[in-house]
């Protein structure tokens, strides 16, 4: 009998921190390692900067989201409810989106400041999951941005997100960036310095600093510095806009 109620309370306290990780999880905006900076009716963008030898707290993602990594890093991260600690190496401008699910808890190994900008999209049909012309079927599509073949040139490189499309940009001195093809409000986080020059005006922001665009932009965008400039953008269409993309 006592031994019986020995394993019990050994598997009481080893099956304690899961179920304590479980009811303890904490929504992405109270948790102190995220920063919100910017809110509106179609994203929630946060800085997340997570110290030397630091953990966040088990957080949960309510909605689907981009992490754009700002500074080489690696984090190891794991699942409520799962006992696996996985280990991840991420390169600086790294671009990838993760579907919501359960909370998780990173923890930042290294001696250096681990450092990402995360955009939740507030639209659920911000996925993914459609059409892939290339297969020629519905399935998921990727959920990454491959790295430049040259970060001194000219390039717009694209993720589909259904409603939404995530693009790496980068223009030369001079050189020009088209208005959407269909409306779409648009999202700006800088990877270099900006210096863009409009119609209506400049934004120029450094790296890690974010800019909005309401639906509407007819001008081009340009680069008047004299160093390439490098970006994130992400169009968030309308929905009368997405009604036409194929049924995302």
């Amino acid at each position: 009998m006592k031994r019986n109620m020995l394993v019990a309370g050994v598997l009481l306290c080893l099956l304690g921190p899961g179920t304590a990780r479980a009811q303890d999880a904490t929504d992405i905006t109270s948790e102190p390692h995220h920063h919100l900076l910017l809110e509106n009716d179609k994203v929630r963008v946060f800085e997340v900067m997570i110290g030397a030898h630091t953990s966040t707290q088990l957080t949960r993602h309510e909605h689907n989201y981009l992490v754009v990594t700002l500074a080489d890093s690696e984090i190891a991260s794991w699942a409520e409810g799962q006992a696996g600690v996985i280990t991840y190496r991420y390169n600086q401008n790294d671009m990838r989106f993760f579907f919501r699910g359960p909370a998780r808890t990173m923890r930042n190994d290294t001696a250096n400041e681990y450092h990402n900008l995360t955009v939740e999209f507030l639209n659920p049909k911000v996925t993914t999951f459609g059409y892939q012309p290339d297969a020629g079927h519905w399935e998921y599509g990727s959920s990454a941005l491959p790295p430049p073949v040259d970060s001194r040139a000219k390039f717009t490189d694209v993720m589909e997100l259904g409603e939404a499309t995530v693009k790496d940009v980068q223009l030369l001195p001079d050189d020009e960036y088209p208005a959407p093809e269909k409306e779409a409000a648009e999202l700006v986080i800088a990877l270099s310095d900006l210096d863009l020059k409009t119609m209506e005006g400049r934004i120029r922001k450094s790296p890690g600093e974010l800019a909005w665009i309401e639906p509407g932009r007819k001008a081009k965008l340009v680069n008047n510095g004299t160093e390439p400039a490098r970006l994130v953008l992400v169009e968030l269409r309308s929905q009368a806009s997405s009604g036409d993309s194929g049924g995302f």
